[in-house]
Formats: structure tokens, C-alpha cells, sequence
């Protein structure tokens, strides 16, 4: 019966997106298709199949120990008090708390000086080239098949910087398409930052990996190519990169990683200051009736029918749709903030293993409302004579990122 349940939710997703779609005679069915296959087959090599799996939760190991090396570099810069604010008392043992700002901005500064050696050295553009010739393959331009490619991990505007030359001439299916896969997925800072909180890697992993293709699956049918003629299959794919030497590309990454970190965390910490205010004051209006409920435990009754679609038992929707609700509100850290002592053990509330792992998958992409906002601006600014057009498909592309998401955790769900 719950398998069912999850093929209803992948129809009812088609569905939607079918209903959305600006010309439904031309939505390419066979790529459709093709890539949901792949999708399928992805979660099955990064979750059940013996080997393969293993292969993955060793790179989840791997990305764990990367996070104890950045804590080394901290240690050595702040002291391991600051670091993991251990403090002593006589006869008892430290007791050690997670001071957010520290860990998480010096994973993403260490995991960005690495990226950027990769870049220098050839090994993240030979993977990306790959990914992105299989996509032309099936159907998609040059520049598209890059961007989505890219991905899964860079930042959401990072990987539209490797397509800027072709930003203007893009055609509109192009434009939706890679904004739909940037925002669907996470970057690799991303990934590590959620890994430190608490988050399973490997989860992570299949589920950036998969919506990337699901962002393009909904993109195409939802914004099907119009201008065929206009595409350009082929793109020149020596991927830039920074510095004269290995150190000077280190040192671009870890500037590039503290820029990122410094807004991951005044945005974070924004958004919680936030999301606290809104619910004080939603609270004094409720408290006049003498009622008691936060924004996002109202917010959570839509999105439990799409919870329960996924193949979420009914009696855990509530908390999956909270989660889910607080994703677009906010953003993804705060969701994830919540949900990681939930699988650790320690949270208010307990969800079964299938549950967490569709949870983890339907959050795992940049699509919230803040995303708006860094995609007009960002993509606005490569292109000012488009940046009208890119505006006006913003917040579609940011819902049908989340139904990719959605997508990606319905298929977690079912090879479960």
C-alpha cells in the first residue's frame, strides 16, 4: 500500500506540473523519461544496492573526517574552548557544545579552499564535464546541461557564473531550467555545513544528486523548448579557474568560503530572529482568543496531503509538513537545524527511518523564499536586460525546485 501510495505521488507531481506547463505539445517525454530512469537508478546505486551503497556511506565517512580537519584549523586559530566550548569542572568530564558560527563557518571556508585546489587541478571540471556531455546526450544545450551539472556542487548563482557568456542568449526554456536545478540542489559547502549539524551524509549526497535531474525533468515539462533552433548543442567546457599556483587558488577559495560563510550565518541567524518575532507576534494576536500555535504549525496542514504523497505515515505528516513549511519560509539550515537531533535520537518527537530518510530528500535544495532574492540579483546581474524576465519566473522556478525535491523524496521513499 505505501508503495502505491508513492507512485500516486509521482503521478500527482507529473500531474501538476503537466497542468503548469506553458506548451504541453512540445514537453519531451522521451527525456522525461529517460531521466526519472536515471533517477530511479540513482537512488538505488546510492542506497540499496550492496557495494555501491557502501562505496557512498564511505564518502559520507570521508566527509565527516574532513569536518574533524576543520576543526583542527580552528582549534589552532580560536582555541579549542571557543571551538567546541568545552568548559571544566573538577571530578567531571568536558562537556562540549556546538557553537554554530565557529563550526559551520570554518567547514565551509576549509571545504571551499579544497574545492578550488579541485578546480585547479582539474579533478571537480572533469566530473562536471562529464555529467555535462551525458546530459547534451539526451537532449539538452550545451549551456543548460553545464549549469545543471554544476549544480550539485556549487552555489546556486556559482554555477550560472560558468554559463555567463551565454546568459543573454539563452532561450527561456534554457533560463527556467537552469535556475529550477540550481535551486533544487545543494552545494558541496552546503552538504558539509548540514553534515556538521548532525545530518546523514550519504542521504544528502543521493538526494543533490537526484533533484539536479529532477529539477531538469519538471523544468522541461513544465517550460518545454520552444526555440529549438536557437539552441546551441555544444559549449566550450575548459571551466575557468582561479590562481597562478595551487596556493594562490587556495587562497581564492578560502576568501570565496568566508564571504559564504559570513552570509550562511548572519542569514541563518536572521531568519531565526526572524521566524522568532513572526511567531511572538502571530502569538499575541492568537492569544486574544485564547489560542496558542506557531506560523509554521499552521502552515504545516497544506503541505501534509504532499507528506503523505511521498509516503510519509499520516501520523508523522505533521512534523515532515512543519519541516517542510519552515524550509520555504526560511530556509533549509533552519529545517535541518530541527530535524538532525530528531534522527540522532534526541529531539521532541520521533520518525521512523523511512521517514527521516524522505525528509532529509525533500529539504535538500535552496528553494525558499530567500532564494528569490539571490537568484534575480545574481542572475539580474549577469544579464540586466533580462533581469525583468528572470524575475517573472523566479518564484515558479522556486516551486517546481521544491516539487523536484519532492520528487527526489517519493523515489527515496520507494526504494527504501
Amino acid at each position: 500500500m505505501e508503495k502505491l501510495i508513492g507512485l500516486v505521488g509521482i503521478l500527482t507531481l507529473f500531474t501538476v506540473a503537466f497542468g503548469l506547463s506553458n506548451n504541453r505539445r512540445l514537453i519531451p517525454w522521451r527525456m522525461v523519461g529517460t531521466l526519472l530512469f536515471v533517477q530511479v537508478i540513482l537512488a538505488l546505486v546510492i542506497l540499496k544496492i550492496p557495494g555501491t551503497s557502501d562505496f557512498f556511506f564511505m564518502v559520507g565517512k570521508g566527509i565527516n573526517k574532513l569536518l574533524d580537519f576543520a576543526n583542527d584549523g580552528a582549534v589552532f586559530a580560536l582555541g579549542k574552548t571557543l571551538v567546541f566550548g568545552e568548559f571544566f569542572r573538577p571530578g567531571s568530564p568536558g562537556q562540549q557544545e556546538f557553537i554554530f558560527a565557529i563550526r559551520i563557518g570554518f567547514s565551509i571556508i576549509f571545504i571551499s579552499g579544497l574545492a578550488s585546489l579541485g578546480y585547479y587541478f582539474g579533478i571537480l571540471p572533469r566530473l562536471i564535464k562529464f555529467m555535462a556531455r551525458f546530459l547534451v546526450k539526451l537532449g539538452l544545450s550545451g549551456p543548460e546541461a553545464l549549469s545543471c551539472s554544476a549544480a550539485a556542487f556549487v552555489g546556486q548563482v556559482e554555477c550560472q557564473l560558468l554559463i555567463k557568456p551565454y546568459m543573454k542568449t539563452l532561450t527561456r526554456s534554457e533560463l527556467f531550467t537552469s535556475m529550477t536545478a540550481a535551486m533544487a540542489t545543494i552545494s558541496g559547502s552546503a552538504l558539509v555545513a548540514y553534515t556538521s549539524i548532525g545530518m546523514p551524509a550519504t542521504p544528502l549526497i543521493a538526494a543533490s544528486l537526484m533533484s539536479a535531474i529532477g529539477g531538469i525533468i519538471l523544468a522541461k515539462i513544465v517550460c518545454p523548448e520552444t526555440e529549438q533552433h536557437k539552441l546551441q548543442k555544444m559549449v566550450d567546457l575548459n571551466l575557468p579557474h582561479e590562481g597562478v599556483n595551487a596556493f594562490d587558488a587556495a587562497a581564492h577559495g578560502v576568501t570565496a568560503g568566508t564571504e559564504i560563510a559570513i552570509k550562511v550565518i548572519t542569514m541563518v541567524a536572521f531568519a531565526i530572529g526572524f521566524m522568532a518575532l513572526a511567531n511572538w507576534a502571530f502569538g499575541a494576536g492568537l492569544s486574544l482568543f485564547g489560542l496558542h500555535a506557531e506560523i509554521q504549525d499552521v502552515l504545516a496542514y497544506p503541505f501534509m496531503p504532499i507528506a503523505w504523497l511521498m509516503g510519509v505515515p499520516w501520523h508523522e505528516c505533521f512534523h515532515v509538513a512543519r519541516l517542510m513549511a519552515v524550509e520555504l519560509l526560511f530556509n533549509e539550515f533552519v529545517s535541518y537545524g530541527e530535524l538532525a537531533p530528531v534522527i540522532a535520537g534526541t529531539g521532541p518527537y520521533v520518525l521512523a527511518a523511512k521517514t527521516q530518510l524522505i525528509a532529509t530528500a525533500a529539504l535538500c535544495g535552496f528553494a525558499h523564499l530567500g532564494s528569490l532574492g539571490i537568484n534575480i540579483g545574481g542572475l539580474g546581474a549577469m544579464a540586466p536586460e533580462r533581469r525583468g524576465e528572470i524575475a517573472g519566473m523566479a518564484f515558479k522556478s522556486m516551486m517546481v525546485a521544491n516539487m523536484a525535491t519532492w520528487l527526489t523524496a517519493t523515489i527515496c521513499g520507494l526504494v527504501f
